[in-house]
C-alpha cells in the first residue's frame, strides 16, 4: 500500500504539471494579440536603436523607480496592516496572521492567475523595454519643429492668452504647485499599479485586454509615431531651444516656488535636458505632443468607470489634475493634453470594437470546427 502511494506521487505531480502547462499555453493563445504587439514593438525598437544608437536614460528611470519602490512599500504595508486589523477587529478572527498568510498563499498559487500574470507581464515588459528606446529616439529622428505652432495654437484656442496665464492663480502659489507636482509624480504609481493589477487579474476579461491593448496602442501610435510627426519639446524647454521667452515668466515662477517647496519637475527637466544635450549618458526622450501623461490618466478613468462609478469619478478628477499639472509645471502645451485625451478615447473605443469582433470571429471559427462533419463522424 505504501509502495503504491509512493509510486503514484510522481504521476500526480506529472499530471499537475501537464495541466498547468496546458493552462499556460491556453493563456498564451488568449494573449496572442498582446504578445504580437510586444514583439512588433521590440522589432521596431531594435531597428530604431540600431539606427540612432539611442539608449534609455537610466538616471531618470532610477529616480522614478525609487518613488515607486517607496510608494509600493507604503501601500503594501498599509494593505497588509489594514487586512490584519479587519480580520482581528471586525471579523474577530482568532488567528488573523494565519488567515492572512493562507489567503495570500491561495492568491499567489492560483494557476489561472499565474498564467495570466506570466503572459500579461511578459507582453507588457517586452513592450515597455521597446518604448524606452523609441521615445528616446524621437528628437534624433525628428528635431523639434512644432513648438512655436503649438504655442500659437494654444493662444488661439484660449482667447489670445497662454493657458498657464489663465491658471496664474495656481502658478503664483508655491503650495498649490507642490501639491500638483505630488499628484503629477503619483501618476507613475497609478500607472504601474494599474498595469500590474490588470496583468495579474485572475479573470481574463475583454475589459482587461481592452486596457492592455489601449495602453500599448497609445504609446506606439501617440508616443512614437504622432510624437515624431509633430516633434516638440514643451514649454519648459522653449527658451532653452531658442524659440523665445514666451514661457520665461512661468519657469521663473516655478523656480521661485522651488525655493520654498521643492518642485521635483524642475530637477527632472534638467535631467532630461542633460540627456538631450549629451551632458549625461542616454536619454528617455523629450517629447511634448501628445501628452501621454494626460492620455494615460484618461485611460485610468475609462477603465475605472467600467469597474465602479465612484472609482470612475475619482479617476476623472485625477485626470483633470494631471491636465492642469501638465500646463502649470511647464511640461506641455494645453493642446498636447487635448490631443492625448481625444486620442485615448478613440483608441479605447477602437480596441473595444476590435476585441468584440475578434471574439465573435473566434467563436464562429470554434463553432464551425465543432460542427465539422469530419469531427462529427469521429
Amino acid at each position: 500500500m505504501e509502495h503504491s502511494v509512493a509510486a503514484s506521487a510522481p504521476l500526480a505531480g506529472a499530471i499537475v504539471e501537464r495541466a498547468f502547462l496546458g493552462i499556460l499555453a491556453d493563456g498564451f493563445w488568449r494573449h496572442r494579440l498582446l504578445h504580437a504587439m510586444g514583439a512588433a514593438a521590440l522589432l521596431l525598437a531594435s531597428a530604431v536603436g540600431w539606427h540612432t544608437g539611442n539608449m534609455p536614460d537610466f538616471g531618470v528611470l532610477e529616480e522614478y523607480a525609487e518613488y515607486l519602490f517607496i510608494a509600493f512599500w507604503i501601500c503594501g504595508s498599509a494593505f497588509a496592516l489594514g487586512t490584519l486589523l479587519h480580520l482581528a477587529l471586525v471579523q474577530r478572527d482568532t488567528e488573523p496572521l494565519h488567515t492572512f498568510l493562507k489567503s495570500l498563499g491561495r492568491f499567489v498559487g492560483d494557476a489561472e492567475r499565474i498564467a495570466n500574470s506570466l503572459n500579461g507581464l511578459g507582453a507588457g515588459l517586452a513592450f515597455i523595454s521597446a518604448i524606452g528606446v523609441l521615445k528616446g529616439a524621437i528628437a534624433i529622428l525628428s528635431p523639434f519643429a512644432w513648438d512655436k505652432a503649438l504655442a500659437q495654437a494654444d493662444r488661439i484656442l484660449h482667447f489670445g492668452r497662454a493657458p498657464h496665464e489663465w491658471l496664474w492663480f495656481i502658478v503664483q502659489s508655491p503650495l498649490a504647485l507642490k501639491i500638483i507636482n505630488i499628484a503629477y509624480n503619483f501618476w507613475f504609481v497609478v500607472l504601474i499599479t494599474a498595469v500590474f493589477t490588470v496583468c495579474i487579474a485572475r479573470k481574463d476579461t475583454k475589459l482587461r485586454h481592452q486596457f492592455l491593448m489601449s495602453f500599448m496602442t497609445v504609446w506606439t501610435l501617440g508616443g512614437f509615431f504622432l510624437a515624431m510627426g509633430l516633434s516638440s519639446a514643451g514649454p519648459c524647454f522653449y527658451e532653452r531651444l531658442g524659440f523665445g521667452n514666451d514661457f520665461h515668466a512661468l519657469m521663473q515662477a516655478l523656480a521661485t516656488a522651488d525655493r520654498i517647496y521643492p518642485i521635483w519637475a524642475l530637477n527632472t527637466q534638467d535631467m532630461l535636458w542633460g540627456g538631450y544635450t549629451g551632458a549625461t549618458t542616454g536619454s528617455v526622450g523629450i517629447s511634448a505632443f501628445p501628452s501621454l501623461h494626460v492620455a494615460m490618466a484618461v485611460l485610468f478613468a475609462l477603465y475605472a468607470t467600467r469597474r465602479s462609478r465612484l472609482a470612475g469619478v475619482v479617476m476623472w478628477l485625477f485626470a483633470g489634475v494631471i491636465m492642469v499639472g501638465s500646463v502649470v509645471l511647464g511640461w506641455h502645451y494645453a493642446v498636447d493634453g487635448y490631443a492625448g485625451a481625444s486620442l485615448m478615447v478613440a483608441i479605447w473605443k477602437a480596441c473595444g470594437y476590435l476585441l468584440t469582433r475578434f471574439e465573435s470571429d473566434s467563436a464562429a471559427a470554434e463553432s464551425s470546427t465543432m460542427q465539422s462533419p469530419a469531427l462529427c463522424g469521429m
